[in-house]
């Protein structure tokens, strides 16, 4: 599995947190939309289709550019994300 990293993502909308494995080398914008997607299923369609989501850094508050790859942003195993 050295092409993905296991990270916790913290989701305020819901009030909830998940741990998901995520590909390295894929740009935030598409993370963004897998993790969307895996909360729409997860939730059984509770978790709404939303435009311009960001995931923030939970250490540090810093956005993640949408522009960059999971491996660009530093992202580490066990790291943890908010997506708003």
């Amino acid at each position: 599995m050295n092409n993905k990293i296991l990270v916790e993502v913290i989701v305020p909308l819901l009030e909830e947190r998940y741990e998901m494995f995520i590909p390295i080398n894929k740009r935030i914008s598409v993370i963004i939309k897998l993790i969307e997607k895996a909360l729409k299923e997860m939730t059984n369609g509770y978790y709404p289709n939303k435009e311009n989501s960001v995931i923030i850094d939970a250490e540090t508050g810093n956005v993640f550019d949408i522009n960059i790859t999971v491996k660009e942003s530093k992202m580490i195993n066990g790291s943890k994300i908010i997506l708003i």
